[in-house]
């Protein structure tokens, strides 16, 4: 099977202005679309990451854009329906795979697109496209075995103190080598103590790490 890595400017696409403008990670998984008139409608699931304000200030904004049809929040999911224009239908053809979800992080302003298929040709399609219109570059392809497909389950079930602890623990360097910032420092930023803080995160590595490794 052919596989291509492409890496792209998240200010291109409507999720990822989205993003970028109010300071929220996300991850996004395409689950199908389909064709009315002018205009292709994607539906998709993921999770957002950043501080509760900053997520509520960017699910109004995302109402208010012309690219967006509907969605459905519980928590950090959200399932959703935006358009797309006809021309960007290269990218939504069912031969193609989606080997992972897609991760969007505010900071760094890009993002992979991780594809694959029988079909060479279609990969190159998405390449042309994906080059001309959302600042795409090309990082591989080559023909090779697929060996897993990561595709739900981005998270296992977290309480929100949980998630919470975790997300400042990764944007913040906990798990960075050399660490860059010790617990004590983290529970402060949670306006919680050490000890309680240190009950949370546990807890959230105890049911991430044995998930994650069901996965590998």
């Amino acid at each position: 099977m052919w596989v291509m890595k492409l890496s792209l400017d998240s200010k291109g696409q409507f999720l990822g202005r989205m993003a970028i403008r109010h300071h929220v990670s996300m991850t996004g998984y395409p689950l199908s679309y389909y064709k009315d008139g002018k205009w292709l409608y994607l539906v998709a699931c993921g999770f957002m990451f950043g501080r509760e304000k900053d997520k509520k200030a960017m699910l109004r904004d995302v109402k208010k854009q012309p690219e967006f049809v509907r969605m459905e929040t519980k928590d950090d999911f959200a399932i959703s329906v935006t358009r797309q224009p006809l021309f960007s239908e290269p990218v939504y053809d069912g031969r193609i795979i989606r080997l992972e979800p897609v991760i969007i992080n505010h900071k760094e302003k890009r993002h992979i697109w991780h594809l694959a298929s029988f079909d060479k040709k279609l990969l190159m399609n998405v390449l042309v496209f994906a080059k001309k219109y959302l600042g795409a570059e090309l990082l591989k392809l080559k023909e090779e075995k697929i060996s897993n497909i990561s595709i739900t389950r981005l998270l296992p079930e977290l309480t929100k103190k949980q998630k919470h602890a975790l997300e400042i623990a990764i944007n913040n360097g906990y798990y960075d080598y050399p660490k860059k910032i010790n617990m004590e420092t983290l529970a402060k930023m949670m306006h919680i103590s050490y000890s309680t803080y240190q009950a949370h995160l546990k807890k959230a590595e105890g049911k991430l790490l044995p998930s994650v490794y069901k996965e590998l």
